[in-house]
């Protein structure tokens, strides 16, 4: 049984400045593993208003902050590709609650995933489409929920499969379709498991189908693991058959 390739994200090259400052080909993934000696006075600030009011909603701490960190994520890493203040971003929701720059009708697409401890940040200048999920490896998916986001293939694949191996296999479907949904902007308003993903064995690249139509022409699907123990899943669309993939760290924002 062939497994999803799954690539360090380690191992992707680095955002070298001239991307930042001049744009590239390809898709850069932004990350931040944030932990206990942030400081989040510090990232509140750099937010906006209603940002901060949406924080503030939030029951538990833990997910106040993992929202604050995606965010400042997302402001950080928009103002360095557009030159533009962070205050100044006026990034709003489109459609389905996907999030874009006001006036901004092309140029760079960009989407932004978190969860407790982690936030993961794509963009890119030439992608039709752009989408990112991030779960942790620990997080564990109950049997009775994959059957309202599986196919019939896929459930049949997972039915062989026991234990973490099932486990993996499972949460590799999730963010992979999580990935693409939010890329297309229906996010989980479409239906998941109307989706089908398969490796091209000639290839060796993930391939997502419509069921019952083929729509996966120059799509992209990648996997990765992050050095802090997250999955990360991208999905994009592009005019090309080759993508280049790029990794930048957000070191000590705060």
């Amino acid at each position: 049984m062939m497994t999803l390739p799954c690539d360090p994200l380690s191992d992707l090259p680095v955002v070298p400045a001239s991307r930042v400052d001049q744009g590239g080909s390809g898709v850069d993934i932004w990350w931040w593993a944030h932990g206990p000696d942030t400081d989040w006075t510090r990232i509140s600030v750099a937010l906006v208003p209603d940002e901060r009011a949406r924080a503030a909603s939030f029951h538990f701490e833990k997910d106040a902050r993992a929202f604050m960190a995606g965010r400042y994520l997302q402001r950080s890493v928009l103002s360095l590709y557009t030159a533009a203040p962070i205050a100044d971003l006026n990034i709003v929701a489109g459609l389905h609650g996907k999030p874009a720059l006001a006036g901004q009708s092309d140029g760079i697409a960009f989407n932004l995933s978190n969860t407790e401890g982690f936030a993961a940040f794509a963009i890119s200048g030439d992608a039709v489409a752009l989408g990112i999920d991030v779960e942790a490896l620990t997080t564990v998916i109950e049997p009775e929920t994959s059957s309202l986001f599986c196919s019939a293939a896929e459930s049949e694949m997972l039915s062989v499969l026991r234990g973490q191996a099932r486990q993996s296999r499972l949460l590799s479907y999730w963010t992979l379709k999580e990935s693409y949904l939010k890329a297309t902007g229906t996010g989980l308003t479409a239906a998941p498991e109307q989706l089908n993903i398969r490796l091209d064995r000639e290839t060796n690249a993930i391939r997502m189908d419509k069921v019952p139509s083929d729509d996966d022409a120059l799509w992209h699907h990648r996997l990765f693991l992050a050095p802090s123990g997250h999955l990360i899943a991208v999905s994009t669309q592009s005019g090309g058959e080759e993508l280049l993939f790029h990794q930048r760290e957000l070191v000590h924002p705060a």
